[in-house]
């Protein structure tokens, strides 16, 4: 498949039909290498909810070589939010267990809980443990109950809890989580609306390089922290030389993605990049 127009909605396609949840990462430029044989598609262009690839609108005729190669990366969890004004950052807490998915029964839901789920969805920290379907309520199984994590384990399943398939629970107990941002800033006189951005990725957070960084990627920058403008964009270390490894280097983003993470990434070697061209935004 050619990376022409590959994006986050065909990428989240390709998970889904490989019987994974959702994708974090849509790359191209072969960056796992380069195929052999035929290219059979380019230009996809996906909504995002169709069941297999072949779904999508594409082209079969095309130009392109295997340097152009696309890819996915899948998050391989089998843990989701769900429910009422849910996003990918909160929601109801459902997971995947024998085949099937359902939710968890609140009864000593807390913090540590939390904290866990947000982790094992990627995402730095937890901003609230809800309780009593704060997202509205779910159907089908209650697969889990009683969960008591201690906050350092990798996944909700690795927790004590109580197997409860056939739970004294009701969904008007279903669990709940708001998780903090994977995005930041930070730096000399910075504040919630401006400074150096920093990511969190694979578990870190890291800082992002000026070569790509656009007004197009600092409107998304300032969407995913919640603002709805950008007031300045700068790619020098404006609000000083961060000290967290480079995690972002080459990418182009549209404009319209919900967060940086959902645009497209081009190879490139991310320890190549100085600390004097750390990019950061400021946002209204």
């Amino acid at each position: 498949v050619c990376d022409n127009d590959w994006d986050i909605n065909d990428a989240t396609v390709v998970c889904r039909e490989l019987g994974f949840p959702r994708a974090f990462l849509a790359s191209g430029r072969a960056v796992y290498g380069q195929g052999t044989g035929p290219i059979l598609m380019d230009n996809v262009e996906c909504r995002g909810s169709e069941a297999e690839l072949q779904h999508c609108i594409f082209n079969s005729r095309h130009n392109c070589h295997h340097g152009e190669d696309a890819s996915v990366s899948c998050y391989a969890t089998r843990i989701r939010l769900r429910g009422e004004n849910a996003t990918d950052q909160k929601g109801r807490v459902e997971v995947f267990r024998n085949g099937m998915w359902g939710t968890v029964c609140d009864n000593d839901w807390d913090m540590n809980d939390a904290t866990v789920v947000c982790r094992q969805l990627g995402f730095p920290h937890a901003l609230s443990a809800n309780r009593r379907a704060a997202y509205g309520q779910g159907t089908g199984p209650i697969l889990m109950d009683n969960a008591r994590c201690h906050g350092d384990e990798l996944e909700l399943q690795h927790c004590p809890f109580t197997f409860r398939q056939n739970s004294h629970c009701r969904h008007t107990e279903d669990a709940g989580v708001s998780c903090g941002p994977k995005i930041r800033l930070r730096g000399e006189n910075a504040t919630d609306s401006k400074g150096r951005v920093e990511i969190f990725q694979n578990g870190v957070w890291g800082r992002v390089c000026g070569d790509f960084w656009d007004f197009d990627a600092a409107t998304v920058a300032c969407r995913q922290l919640g603002y709805s403008r950008v007031i300045s964009v700068s790619r020098n270390a404006a609000y000083g030389k961060g000290s967290a490894p480079n995690l972002m280097n080459k990418f182009h983003c549209r404009g319209s993605e919900e967060k940086l993470q959902d645009c497209s990434l081009l190879p490139s070697d991310n320890t190549n990049c100085r600390h004097d061209r750390d990019i950061s935004v400021s946002c209204g």
